[in-house]
């Protein structure tokens, strides 16, 4: 006799939370490295309109987030590690959960950046990678909406 896993076993919650956040990462870091003028739509509809938002410190209302990822410089995010954790939903499974997600990488900000090279100008940092770290939680907000029906609930970047 051949026993199948239930859809809503911790296996298949864990797997299928690793699927959405790995296409979540995917998707957020290719809308972050669009040319500034065609980032503001793709980023923020990655997010939930209560989103709370914090860069490097600094909190960003949803509201400012078209502006402000317009007004950052070309950018080259290059992941190097991310990890996923369905948190809360119902213990059968039947609500799917929310997930936290952390990423660490290296981002290179300027015309022409690269996130793995580099040359060192003493009065210039720009192209230079930095390593970052950004920590989201994604909500379930609907089938259809979002990543999956995922959408970002909180996002705090910080630059280490």
């Amino acid at each position: 006799m051949t026993v199948t896993q239930a859809p809503s076993s911790i296996e298949a919650i864990v797997a299928n939370s690793t699927r959405v956040a790995e296409a979540f990462v995917n998707r957020y870091y290719a809308a972050q490295d669009l040319e500034p003028m065609e980032r503001p739509a793709p980023v923020q509809q990655l997010y939930a309109p209560t989103a709370r938002v914090t860069w490097n410190g600094n909190p960003i209302a949803y509201g400012d987030l078209p502006a402000f990822v317009q007004q950052m410089p070309k950018s080259a995010h290059e992941v190097q590690a991310f990890d996923c954790h369905p948190i809360s939903g119902s213990a059968n499974g039947a609500s799917p959960p929310s997930l936290v997600v952390t990423v660490s990488g290296q981002v290179a900000h300027g015309p022409n950046p690269t996130p793995s090279a580099g040359s060192i100008n003493s009065k210039n940092f720009d192209q230079l990678p930095r390593v970052f770290s950004q920590s989201f939680i994604l909500v379930y907000v609907g089938p259809g909406q979002g990543e999956d029906g995922y959408a970002i609930a909180s996002d705090s970047f910080r630059f280490c």
